[in-house]
């Protein structure tokens, strides 16, 4: 009874917190569309430098209603120099409008390419922001972010656009080219809609100039959030505190820290300790929970296509609670809790970099948002293009959770090429952070993320260029001396030697050996047993995630081209066909059994100083009465 007495008394003390009077309709301090006429001028509020509010005149020009379905535009013209020197820019979303002394809405469109002194924009009628706040003042608890990617695959959940077994090894040679993580990001973004309306002003996201390849990756998310990109501008400044009040600048904070990404816009209406802004979403997901930031203005970059506002974060002032078409509401005060990133650089003049930063939580782009991080910190201590090898240590950690058996994902690796040597962080970070955010069967809650990276200045790859058997055929139980040569960048072939153990069970009859480095062997086995990569629940997909191949081995694995049957995750081999029907049957849990394509008998490594590429196959006899 006092349990419960006590549980109550908490939901109530939250309930109390978070609850909020909501904005009202006041019509001493709003104007409705209906008294909103063609000819009439006003006065528009926004910050052009700093965090000083300037005035600007403007002149409604025309109405349009149904702009876009229940979203009508009042069209105007500016007229003071100010406002003339830029035109309408990005940044100014929110920015009040003023009538005969009541706010009307907010600047929230504008065109590009517009004609000198032409300076033609829109604004969303008032009446449309306060439905918004009407919604609830509340924060929503359980919010989590959009799911923007469907990187299941990535993990050998979905098997449809892989080579299915045989088919990926014909005739000693590779028949097909395992998708690469790259493939899999940019078709799953690819799917996600673009939010972007005709003339909607864009959010400018402020942010640190990154290297065309990292640019490459986030750019298609940033065109679907319809932020533009305001790079070079990503630091902070003098200004640490900033006004919560009309006209200043608002935003979300999606790292900040030693790197800082900011989207922002313009606060249109303070009430109190709730606020409207934007005069659009920003990504309209709804009821939300998001944390929200003051900013300050460096300059408007003036421009003959759309002006932008280029500015940076001071304070973080409360939380984004509503996220709709017409506005975004938010509420004065705590804001939600960040990811904190730790990073630890060793550059290759031997020097320590110890860099922090935090990202938003948000499950469809914390990941990306981490790596991106990392991999920016990297380029801009060390280069963006060079010979290099990175070797590679993270750890994710999660909070505990009465559903987790364990709350640490570990890597460590190695990555080297001739390009940014931010690739394998990319890869290492966003896949296992998006599969935990995306997950369906409980809430994961991420506490932290720890990097230790070295780079050398050297590139340290090899390629498998041929493999070798001493005889054709063997007995169970008799070792494979497998002679490896590898071309090495830049170097002479090498000659290495690896073993691998026929086990004594193996059936007479023709055996394959392959030969292959870690992202190759994964892919593989993701064709030839597709069924031990599906999760059932949150601990699985856990060591299904820690299944990662060190790119400097190379993988032997012996196998025959009899079928098998994985059940729940296990995988059984050289089953009679009448079993195989029977554990296979109809009767089974849907998705929890499958056939495999190929039984593996054994599996070894051989550890290299290289990061290793390219694949062989040998077949030999297992033979009993082999000499």
């Amino acid at each position: 009874m006092k349990k419960a007495w006590v549980c109550t008394l908490i939901v109530f003390c939250l309930t109390t917190y978070y609850s909020h009077a909501q904005i009202k309709w006041d019509a001493e301090k709003f104007m409705p569309l209906s008294e909103v006429k063609p000819g009439m001028k006003g006065k528009g509020y926004t910050v052009f430098s700093g965090i000083t509010v300037e005035e600007f005149e403007y002149e409604v020009v025309s109405i349009e209603y149904d702009s876009y379905p229940g979203w009508h535009v009042v069209w105007c013209k500016g007229l003071s120099e100010n406002f003339k020197r830029t035109g309408v820019a990005g940044g100014m979303s929110g920015s009040p409008m003023y009538l005969d002394g009541r706010l009307m809405g907010a600047l929230s469109l504008g065109y590009f390419n517009q004609r000198e002194h032409a300076n033609l924009f829109g604004v969303t009628p008032i009446e449309l922001m306060v439905k918004v706040a009407q919604r609830g003042m509340e924060p929503n608890l359980s919010y989590q972010g959009m799911q923007l990617f469907d990187l299941g695959d990535a993990a050998g959940v979905q098997t449809s656009d892989l080579d299915m077994g045989a088919a990926l090894l014909r005739d000693g040679e590779v028949t097909h080219t395992p998708r690469t993580f790259k493939d899999m990001w940019f078709k799953s973004v690819s799917n996600v809609p673009t939010r972007a309306r005709s003339a909607q002003l864009s959010i400018p996201l402020a942010m640190p100039p990154l290297n065309p390849e990292l640019m490459r990756f986030v750019k298609p998310v940033f065109n679907k959030f319809n932020f533009t990109p305001v790079q070079a501008a990503g630091g902070g400044g003098r200004i640490k505190e900033s006004p919560v009040e009309e006209g200043q600048i608002i935003g979300t904070e999606f790292v900040r820290g030693d790197v800082s990404f900011f989207g922002y816009g313009t606060i249109t209406h303070v009430d109190g300790k709730e606020l409207l802004a934007y005069g659009h979403g920003a990504s309209a997901e709804g009821n939300v929970n998001l944390p929200l930031s003051g900013g300050h203005v460096h300059f408007i970059l003036p421009s003959s296509s759309r002006s932008s506002k280029i500015a940076a974060p001071t304070q973080p002032i409360g939380t984004l609670v509503q996220d709709r078409e017409t506005s975004i509401a938010g509420i004065i005060g705590r804001h939600p809790s960040y990811i904190p990133v730790n990073v630890n650089i060793q550059t290759t003049d031997g020097k320590l970099h110890q860099k922090h930063y935090e990202v938003i939580r948000d499950r469809g782009i914390s990941g990306l948002y981490t790596a991106i991080g990392t991999s920016y910190l990297l380029d801009a201590l060390e280069f963006y293009f060079h010979d290099h090898t990175v070797n590679l240590g993270a750890t994710i950690t999660l909070k505990d959770h009465p559903d987790l058996e364990n709350s640490e994902l570990t890597y460590k690796n190695i990555y080297s090429s001739s390009g940014s040597p931010s690739s394998g962080v990319m890869q290492t970070l966003m896949l296992p952070m998006a599969m935990l955010d995306s997950n369906t069967y409980t809430k994961v809650h991420v506490e932290k993320v720890d990097l230790d990276i070295k780079v050398e200045d050297k590139r340290r790859t090899a390629g498998i260029q041929s493999l070798r058997v001493d005889k054709l055929r063997y007995r169970p139980g008799e070792t494979v001396a497998v002679e490896i040569t590898l071309q090495p960048y830049l170097e002479m072939p090498i000659v290495l030697t690896g073993t691998i153990t026929i086990p004594k069970d193996t059936p007479d009859g023709l055996v394959m050996l392959l030969a292959a480095n870690g992202n190759f062997y994964q892919s593989w086995q993701r064709s030839r047993a597709p069924y031990n990569f599906r999760y059932r629940n949150i601990n699985q997909l856990v060591e299904l995630l820690k299944r990662e191949e060190n790119n400097s081995n190379i993988i032997f694995e012996l196998s025959v081209p009899q079928p098998g049957l994985t059940v729940q995750g296990e995988e059984f081999s050289n089953l009679p066909p009448s079993v195989m029907s029977v554990m296979n049957t109809a009767k089974q849990v849907v998705g929890n059994s499958g056939y495999t394509s190929g039984t593996a008998l054994h599996v070894d490594k051989v550890s290299t100083d290289y990061v290793i590429s390219g694949s062989g196959i040998i077949r030999f006899v297992v033979d009993r009465n082999a000499e």
